[in-house]
């Protein structure tokens, strides 16, 4: 699975604008969508000046290992980042890779990961920071039945049985990108804010997947 694009709902299209601009992304407007290039994948923020409270995710970047400590560094300058236990970065040991963290605007907490096993044509392209969207939060009050049918379309759990209280990472084929499939009310990591469930639509090279109101919608592409 990869995932070419994530969409979400906000209202403050130009402050979002700005921000990724900032902090060295590619960004476009399309009509009432402002699509922000992530090399391999698209995050596209949808206008919609009715949406009350603004909706938040967790997405992580893939970023080249070799230019992690430059591409942290960049983005410290022009921004707060993250903190967790007084750092303000972490090293999984069990996949062999390194993040950092940030907020944008509209409240999402946007991860920066250096796979060091990644593949290598994800990074054979010079002088291309972000690579892909590899993780995107899907959260629910309904994860048991939400996983059930994600499995009648060949996704699994990455490593372990699907854990009602805990942080599943959902996956197919042999490409490392994940769907985190959790329920309300669990601490985002480097963050104060507890998951909530809002409507996304996930497009991977595989399936249109769109969720809302505890309900999810599967399309094949192919």
């Amino acid at each position: 699975m990869n995932i070419l694009s994530v969409q979400f709902e906000t209202n403050i299209i130009p402050e979002i604008k700005k921000f990724y601009k900032s902090i060295g992304f590619r960004v476009r407007e399309i009509d009432d969508k402002l699509i922000i290039n992530v090399q391999h994948s698209e995050i596209v923020f949808k206008r919609n000046e009715a949406l009350m409270n603004e909706s938040f995710y967790h997405f992580a970047i893939d970023i080249p290992p070799l230019q992690y400590n430059r591409i942290k560094a960049s983005i410290k300058d022009k921004i707060e980042l993250l903190i967790e236990e007084d750092n303000d970065e972490i090293y999984f040991e069990h996949i062999d890779a390194r993040s950092f963290y940030i907020n944008d605007p509209a409240g999402n907490i946007v991860e920066f990961v250096a796979r060091n096993d990644l593949d290598n044509k994800y990074i054979e392209v010079v002088n291309v920071d972000f690579l892909r969207i590899s993780e995107i939060s899907l959260v629910t009050n309904k994860v048991n039945e939400t996983f059930n049918q994600l499995k009648m379309y060949g996704f699994r759990e990455r490593d372990n049985e699907i854990l009602e209280n805990g942080l599943n990472f959902i996956c197919s084929g042999i490409e490392k990108s994940y769907i985190l499939l959790t329920k309300e009310n669990r601490r985002w990591l480097f963050s104060d804010k507890l998951s909530k469930s809002f409507p996304i639509k996930i497009i991977t090279d595989e399936y249109i997947i769109n969720y809302k109101d505890d309900k999810l919608d599967i399309t094949c592409i192919n």
